[in-house]
């Protein structure tokens, strides 16, 4: 399994507001793709203009295959957002060890 987890820091609350719908439309759209396990946006909850996202894909080549599909509302919105940082890795993942379960 491939894990991705990154951030990407915004200049402002405003950006993040603008970004919004093109994210969670992103989200929505990917978790469609074959081989997406998990697919999320979230805000970081003691800085709202930091955008964190983890993803989850059953190999390497099917996050490529997703990532060589064109996202028009998605790339236009990362092109013209006012991006402070933004960092986004990913990592191959062995076995799970579950942390906690209800």
């Amino acid at each position: 399994m491939i894990i991705v987890t990154g951030s990407i820091k915004l200049e402002s609350v405003e950006e993040f507001e603008s970004a919004r719908q093109a994210l969670m439309n992103r989200a929505q759209r990917s978790r469609a793709d074959a081989g997406c396990i998990d697919y999320a946006f979230s805000e970081n909850l003691e800085d709202p203009t930091e955008i964190r996202l983890t993803e989850k894909w059953e190999n390497a080549e099917l996050l490529q295959a997703h990532l060589e599909i064109l996202d028009e509302e998605f790339n236009a919105v990362m092109a013209t957002a006012k991006i402070s940082t933004a960092n986004i890795v990913s990592n191959e993942a062995g076995e799970n060890r579950g942390l906690m379960q209800r």
